[in-house]
């Protein structure tokens, strides 16, 4: 799967979620670091990954499933 497809899902991803996913995985901050810069709570920004996580992988089979 082309890097590209995973950009794409991420960037459909609700401004939150969005913003959780990008700071976590491609900037390694944890969770805590995330809520403090952006002013949500911990338990927030684990909300945010995973319904991102939920959602990407929704996405993600989708893109298989048409490249088959």
């Amino acid at each position: 799967m082309p890097s590209s497809v995973l950009h794409h899902a991420v960037d459909e991803l609700p401004e939150g979620q969005r913003t959780a996913v990008h700071l976590h995985y491609f900037e390694g901050y944890s969770t805590k670091e995330i809520a403090a810069i952006a002013g949500e709570s911990p338990a927030t920004v684990r909300s945010h990954l995973f319904r991102a996580r939920k959602a990407l992988k929704k996405a993600l089979e989708g893109a298989d499933d048409e490249q088959a």
